[in-house]
């Protein structure tokens, strides 16, 4: 077992690694700008990242040219070229095409020890269940100072009985908490695999995880054989004259105890915290007063994310809103089977989600406000436009800032939890008032809309500062390269007279100028 689950996920690697580093490939020679081509600025840092990951532990490596990055006062330097980095990358498929190269084999050593902590696991499971008071049997399990040392009873051959059900009951304990350890150890493993995070260190983490909750769950079964009372029902010395002639069993409770500890190894420190909080007081307790207003945004929020897509996503560490709006757009493509574009389309909601909170998300998207993009075109007009028009257009800051400032239950059962008072000024100069969380949006609404043009500036600053984010700054300039990429075919849909007129050309478009990124 243990053998078979190293040697597939060592190979799951070397093959994860050849398939995504020629989707690489083909992302370069469908958008070359991102890779420093047809103009562009240096190579886009998102797609950077995502090349040396699946290329810097291949020998040898050969680093971009420091002439191909842009310069820190932005002007353009010498580009590296696309061709130049689809050559680079067909090189590193080459140095890898063969499974169980030098780098497969450091891989397969770092392994032994999960592969050997994961063999004894079995075996302890697996120990045919027989008569403690078989002594032939009993050789099988460790009766060490650690399983049975220190149990109450008389000395003879009751006591050795009673050491023998002692043995059995914690080996069996230890056993659920061996299978669910190498259960959460598969699983992370898996997502590791998933994101090309499998490393020396991941299996030596996984080795020690498995090792930490058998014994931890072990010290908890001898000190709590009855996890339903209090750790003060413990203080009072056991009879010593208790003979025992049958195993009494092991609580139905410890079973699903040791599972737990075994999948979660935090949960069994957490489980000893709170039975020894009557006797250890001083340890630093959580806040939770607000547990209920910092709630995780699931994925399924995000529109076009099912159930089927959440558990795909979880896969790559991708468990809610927030992990999905600082996930670099490339490295989503190229690590799930989604498209560039749906990726970019799910970050760029997941941004907004988490900028205005997810009732303000609901209702901009009853308003045709989908992205944080959107929002920002919503907000943030040209300035070259006439006056009439641009007064049409400002309406739409009124409106969405309506939105935006419209108080919702998070922020009042804030207030309430936490029994603050906003402070605003009163009806005489000099003066100011409490006021709850309803009564604050609305002065705050009025403070920044008292003039058309104060409001949309107002608003405007506050998409300044909302959009200056470097997650969402990375998503815009991917979003600009594919866009320039795409051409001025892409802006708006010509009209028959003009399909007409090009049906029939070379030319795709009469207007065709390389269009270079400012």
């Amino acid at each position: 077992m243990a053998t078979t689950t190293v040697i597939g996920l060592i190979f799951g690697r070397y093959e994860i690694r050849l398939r995504r580093l020629r989707m690489i490939r083909d992302y370069i020679a469908a958008f070359p700008t991102t890779a420093g081509g047809d103009g562009a600025q240096g190579i886009n840092p998102s797609f950077e990242f995502v090349r040396t990951k699946y290329s810097a532990d291949v020998e040898p490596y050969a680093p971009p040219p420091e002439a191909s990055r842009t310069p820190p006062n932005g002007e353009p330097g010498a580009k590296e070229n696309a061709d130049e980095l689809v050559s680079q990358i067909t090189a590193t498929i080459e140095q890898t095409h063969r499974f169980g190269r030098r780098h497969d084999r450091q891989l397969l050593w770092s392994s032994l020890p999960y592969a050997l902590v994961v063999t004894s696991g079995f075996y302890l499971a697996l120990i045919p269940s027989c008569s403690m008071s078989n002594a032939t049997c009993a050789r099988d399990l460790v009766l060490s100072l650690f399983i049975t040392g220190g149990l109450p009873g008389s000395a003879g051959a009751e006591a050795s009985q009673m050491v023998r059900f002692a043995a059995e009951n914690t080996a069996t304990v230890a056993a659920f908490a061996f299978i669910g350890a190498y259960v959460a150890s598969l699983r992370y493993l898996v997502k590791a695999l998933a994101v090309f995070d499998l490393s020396a260190y991941t299996f030596i983490r996984q080795a020690a995880m498995i090792v930490i909750s058998v014994l931890v769950t072990i010290i908890l079964y001898r000190a709590l054989p009855n996890p339903l009372l209090a750790i003060a029902d413990f203080a009072k010395p056991a009879p010593n004259d208790t003979v025992l002639t049958h195993n009494p069993g092991i609580p139905l409770i410890w079973i699903l105890l040791a599972l737990s500890f075994g999948l979660l190894p935090e949960s069994a420190i957490q489980f000893a915290l709170v039975k020894s909080t009557t006797v250890i007081n001083w340890i630093k307790q959580t806040d939770d007063r607000f547990k209920d207003w910092t709630r995780v945004i699931p994925l399924d929020a995000i529109d076009g994310i099912d159930y089927f897509t959440r558990f795909r996503l979880e896969e790559c560490g991708i468990s809610e809103v927030q992990s999905l709006a600082t996930y670099n757009p490339i490295m989503l493509h190229i690590e799930t089977p989604y498209g560039i574009y749906q990726a970019i389309d799910w970050i760029a909601q997941a941004q907004l989600c988490c900028v205005v909170g997810l009732d303000r998300f609901l209702l901009l998207r009853q308003f045709n406000v989908r992205t944080i993009f959107d929002l920002e075109r919503a907000l943030k007009q040209e300035r070259s436009l006439e006056a009439a028009e641009q007064v049409a257009i400002d309406k739409f800051d009124r409106i969405y800032a309506a939105v935006l400032f419209a108080p919702n239950s998070l922020l009042q059962g804030i207030q309430n939890t936490s029994n603050a008072k906003f402070l605003i000024p009163g009806d005489e100069p000099g003066l100011v008032r409490e006021v709850d969380a309803g009564e604050f949006s609305k002065w705050a609404l009025s403070s920044i809309t008292g003039t058309p043009k104060d409001a949309s500036r107002a608003i405007e600053h506050l998409m300044d500062w909302i959009g200056d984010d470097l997650h969402v700054r990375r998503l815009r300039r991917l979003w600009n390269e594919i866009s320039v990429r795409l051409g001025p075919l892409s802006l708006e849909l010509l009209g028959d007279d003009e399909i007409r007129r090009n049906a029939g050309t070379t030319s795709t478009f009469p207007l065709q100028p390389p269009f270079v990124f400012p």
